[in-house]
């Protein structure tokens, strides 16, 4: 196969004491055939003016806010590549990166992913790489009409085919401000093929300022993952039922994290309105199921773990609602979850 155009789209919104490492990152790719696009989401700090000194080596689209979908979709709307890579603004590749993901690509691949390490806001190894485990490779999925899951990377580890990416958007901007990856990781395996590279090609930083890292026990939060886990279901069987599949009849039950934020709502007044209620018993009927069956390394007290607030559910509500938040925020202190329980 030839070379492929790849376009690198990297969407920034307030990460000025980042982007240029994100931009530089880029930049220094030994493959040649790329586009780098930079997205900046209406950034207040100083963000677009450590852009505006790399507009002749990168195409700069400068956008109200209206979050990580959006900018998604202003970039793949300038893009020209056969290959799409979305990288954030506050992690970095390594340079050699583009020209593995050339070097393995065909016209087979819908999604291709690599090891990301984690590193500090100063770029420090954590000692811990992404994902935990090795994903299967080939055709997924079977696998995600059974699981909605696989060890995937977070946006920065993977690039995409133009076609999956096309069958895709548009997204629903208002529902993905955040984690607007995770439509484009469960659908684009029903587009063709996942490879994957096992390397460490690129770097996750945590810095205190992540969305998914360090954050308190909320109830914002534990309604978000409801909405996000629900519409994980609503995408495999979107792109499922477009080539004919029929996924699992309980794969709204086969996240353990789901189910107990589902749980947590339903035992609160927190449950929304356009989220539908389902019965205890069954939501402890399919939610240990799951759990037995996950394929995650996890001893039985970590497995009971997972199942106790969905069976202490049935007789004590108030209780399973502490377990679960017990659970869900392990790394809490007693005084957070005390906070987060009286708000229910």
């Amino acid at each position: 196969m030839a070379q492929p155009l790849i376009s690198v789209i990297i969407n920034n919104y307030n990460y000025a004491r980042f982007v240029a490492t994100a931009v530089e990152s880029a930049l220094a790719q030994t493959y040649p055939h790329k586009e780098i696009i930079v997205v900046d989401d209406g950034s207040t700090d100083e963000s677009r003016a450590v852009l505006q000194p790399y507009a002749d080596r990168v195409q700069l689209i400068f956008k109200e806010n209206g979050g990580q979908a959006s900018a998604f979709h202003a970039g793949f709307a300038a893009a020209r590549g056969s290959v799409i890579c979305f990288l954030d603004a506050d992690d970095y590749w390594s340079p050699q990166l583009l020209e593995r993901v050339a070097a393995r690509w065909d016209d087979s691949v819908a999604i291709m992913e690599w090891r990301m390490e984690c590193v500090d806001a100063e770029g420090k190894s954590l000692g811990r790489m992404l994902p935990p485990r090795r994903p299967p490779e080939g055709d997924l999925r079977r696998l995600l009409m059974r699981s909605i899951s696989y060890p995937w990377t977070p946006t920065s580890g993977n690039a995409f085919a133009r076609r999956a990416i096309e069958a895709i958007f548009p997204l629903e901007e208002a529902l993905w401000r955040i984690s607007a990856d995770l439509p484009l990781l469960l659908a684009a395996p029903f587009y063709g093929n996942l490879v994957f590279i096992d390397e460490a090609l690129a770097y996750y930083r945590i810095h205190g300022a992540n969305l998914y890292q360090g954050m308190s026990p909320r109830w914002e939060r534990v309604v978000r993952e409801v909405r996000h886990g629900l519409a994980r279901v609503a995408i495999i069987r979107e792109h499922a039922r477009k080539q004919g599949l029929e996924p699992n009849s309980s794969l709204e039950y086969s996240l353990p994290l789901l189910n107990l934020m589902r749980l947590m709502t339903q035992l609160s007044r927190h449950l929304p309105a356009d989220v539908p209620r389902t019965s205890l018993m069954r939501l402890a009927y399919c939610g240990a199921r799951t759990v037995l069956r996950h394929d995650a390394d996890w001893d039985w007290r970590a497995r009971w773990g997972w199942m106790r607030p969905l069976f202490v559910a049935l007789v004590a509500p108030h209780k399973a609602l502490e377990l679960a938040a017990r659970w869900v925020f392990w790394d809490a202190s007693e005084e957070e979850i005390r906070q987060f329980l009286l708000q229910r």
